[in-house]
């Protein structure tokens, strides 16, 4: 049974490494490309909901000690992964007049 909660937390971190990979190596080319920073603001709030959602999904085995404390880390680093990224772009890159 562990095996297959291991697995089952394990297929849910792949959508959140690809939307972190997609949200730290996506570059705007400037403060006017709003699409683009859109863009990484999405993957950023996705990867954030999405982590949460991996957390509580691997919190009550884990409360029960049938899964080992580490599997909740991959989702707390995904989790920050998403604010940090989030939050940079909203100071680098603040949004202008009339947008």
């Amino acid at each position: 049974m562990n095996r297959l909660r291991g697995t089952v937390l394990t297929l849910a971190h792949l959508p959140s490494g690809y939307l972190a990979y997609a949200a730290l190596v996506t570059q705007p080319q400037g403060a006017w490309d709003e699409s683009t920073l859109t863009g990484i603001e999405t993957a950023c709030a996705l990867l954030i909901v999405l982590s949460a959602a991996t957390f509580l999904l691997a919190l009550p085995p884990v409360r029960r000690r049938t899964l080992g404390r580490w599997w909740l880390a991959p989702a707390l680093a995904f989790l920050l992964v998403g604010a940090a990224r989030w939050t940079y772009i909203v100071q680098t890159y603040p949004q202008g007049p009339g947008g």
